[in-house]
């Protein structure tokens, strides 16, 4: 398990040698950047490290998933439970704050990126099908694969690292199938309330028991926020991506869930000026997601 001192001067880790190479061949580490074992105190470059030199090329081969081959599994524990440190008390301002310089230091880019996200989404559901209902479905499963690519999107911004609009499309590519899974999965749980409803009159939403139903649904759907950035950053499959996600959040579930809230409620304020203004003001909602994102998924370590 190592640690690494990311471009943006933060720690990274502790994680698998895997991810490490992972993190190179994407170009957020070379071979000259600082890493530590874990359990040492010892700051070394990622070079000086038999598993990745010597010999190792300054650009590596591509992962194993990019060859065709089954990419390693990561333990999902490994990103937010023990016997990873844990990433501590999530601090709301700062991901607040990061998400708003984020969100006004690449405007343009954002909003394009989110027109093209619901473009592409109200033009599946305005698609006439045989079935109504076909069209709703589609766009639900294209959902995750969608999600996955603005996550993508903007953590690569936050990172600084090159951006481009195909990102948003990754996961259609790179793990269309774990993606569609994850989609239903939670999808279904979310939807469970308003299911139920249809069968007994005890479960309409004017009843307590309805309500009662919701609080573990909230609870979970909160918790699952970040499966599918992880099954497309991470190589996990739908169910670890998802216990993984549970594992980040759950210390920090109340404060991850105001954070929520108050990035919903600023990126809507785009409604008070027109329906436009949304486009205006919904990235800074994936912004501080994906600060938030970078905070529990990829904690510093504690020294």
């Amino acid at each position: 398990m190592y640690t690494i001192i990311g471009g943006d001067g933060n720690e990274y880790g502790p994680v698998p040698a895997s991810q490490v190479r992972a993190w190179i061949s994407g170009g957020r580490a070379n071979l000259q950047t600082k890493a530590k074992k874990l359990g040492t105190d010892e700051w070394k470059t990622l070079g000086d490290f038999p598993e990745f030199s010597p010999g190792a090329p300054a650009t590596p081969p591509p992962l194993a998933a990019d060859s065709g081959a089954a990419a390693a599994p990561v333990d999902p524990k490994v990103l937010g439970d023990e016997p990873i440190a844990p990433a501590g008390k999530l601090q709301i301002g700062a991901c607040l704050s990061r998400g708003w310089d984020l969100w006004l230091k690449h405007f343009g880019r954002l909003v394009l990126a989110t027109f093209l996200f619901f473009f592409i989404c109200i033009v599946i559901v305005s698609i006439r099908f045989e079935s109504a209902h076909l069209a709703v479905v589609l766009a639900f499963l294209l959902g995750g694969m969608l999600t996955a690519g603005m996550f993508r999107y903007a953590l690569k911004l936050l990172r600084g690292e090159p951006a481009v609009l195909s990102d948003l499309f990754a996961g259609f590519s790179e793990a269309p199938g774990m993606l569609i899974l994850a989609s239903i999965l939670i999808g279904s749980v979310s939807e469970l309330p308003n299911i139920l409803s249809q069968t007994s009159p005890a479960l309409l939403p004017t009843r307590p028991l309805y309500w009662v139903i919701q609080l573990p649904v909230v609870y979970f759907s909160v918790g699952w926020t970040f499966t599918y950035p992880l099954i497309l950053e991470k190589r996990l499959a739908f169910w670890p991506a998802m216990q993984a996600s549970r594992h980040a959040i759950k210390g920090n579930w109340w404060r991850f869930f105001f954070l929520i809230v108050i990035a919903m409620l600023l990126s809507l304020l785009g409604a008070v000026a027109l329906f436009i203004g949304v486009f205006l003001t919904l990235p800074l909602y994936f912004c501080v997601l994906a600060c938030a994102y970078d905070a529990l998924c990829n904690p510093a370590a504690k020294t």
